[in-house]
């Protein structure tokens, strides 16, 4: 199912491009062609992963949902630094709704409140973070992190703890290096969108079975 899979997110990557797009002033837009195959390649790659790793399980519908907007966002936030409200916000009921399906046609209502538990736990959790170091995460950094905790309760709490401190440290070695290579300084507001992202991915693809 894998290459299947992953054709179909080459396509919904492609297809979201646009949309991802119009959301970024002109100047920070890149070339359409760069665009499309950076977004289309990074989606399939995650299909293809999720697929292989998930199987073919109602979750992985959500799970995909999820890489489908997490890549655009992740760019977005590299380019601007910015997690746009028009791109995450809806994003929450299409993800809801599919761990919810997933949740009746597994009988698994547990997994679907953990889910829930697991969004209100890194909403303050990072919300803390942010709290205790102004500057270091924004608004929607925040909001990203319910969307994400959301997905990541559905696999457990080992999941969701390791998820949320896998993508602090991405986040945190980013700045890091960035600051080693005289891009950044201490001061200098890092994306944390994408780190949060691939913290998410490498937890769920590790501890699935």
């Amino acid at each position: 199912m894998s290459p299947w899979w992953a054709a179909l997110g080459a396509l919904i990557g492609t297809a979201l491009r646009q949309p991802a797009r119009a959301l970024l002033p002109a100047p920070r837009q890149a070339h359409p062609l760069i665009a499309a195959v950076t977004l289309a390649s990074v989606t399939a790659c995650l299909f293809w992963l999720l697929a292989w790793r998930v199987g073919v399980r109602p979750e992985l519908l959500a799970y995909s949902a999820l890489a489908a907007v997490g890549v655009p966002l992740a760019a977005i936030d590299v380019l601007e630094q910015r997690l746009p409200g028009k791109l995450l916000v809806p994003a929450y009921p299409i993800v809801a709704a599919l761990f919810a399906l997933a949740a009746i046609a597994d009988h698994n209502g547990t997994a679907m409140l953990r889910s829930l538990a697991g969004m209100i736990f890194l909403l303050v959790f990072y919300l803390i973070i942010a709290l205790a170091a102004p500057g270091a995460l924004g608004a929607g950094d925040i909001r990203l992190a319910g969307l994400l905790g959301f997905a990541l309760g559905w696999r457990g709490w080992t999941t969701l703890i390791g998820g949320a401190l896998l993508g602090l440290l991405y986040g945190s070695l980013t700045g890091a290096t960035m600051i080693a290579m005289r891009r950044a300084s201490r001061h200098t507001l890092i994306p944390f969108g994408p780190a949060l992202i691939a913290g998410t991915f490498t937890a769920l693809l590790l501890y699935t079975k």
